[in-house]
């Protein structure tokens, strides 16, 4: 019987599993990079009123996603 292999790098690894631990380790820094980028665009994007706090705290979120974005590109 063939051994199973990770589905992401191919690697072999426990039967029943479907990607090995270094494999799910950058999934889940992945997911939780995405997470917090959608929770910035929902920050810019909640700006309802003109108060100063609201613009300060979309100009932030927007500097967190530019800054994310400049990371990935390196």
């Amino acid at each position: 019987m063939e051994a199973e292999k990770c589905a992401i790098c191919g690697r072999v690894i426990p039967e029943g599993a479907q990607v090995c631990p270094d494999c799910m380790k950058i999934a889940g820094k992945e997911q939780q990079q995405a997470a917090q980028e959608l929770r910035d665009i929902a920050d810019v994007l909640s700006i309802t009123a003109n108060t100063d706090r609201n613009i300060q705290k979309s100009m932030e979120a927007l500097l967190r996603i530019a800054s994310r974005l400049e990371r990935k590109k390196k």
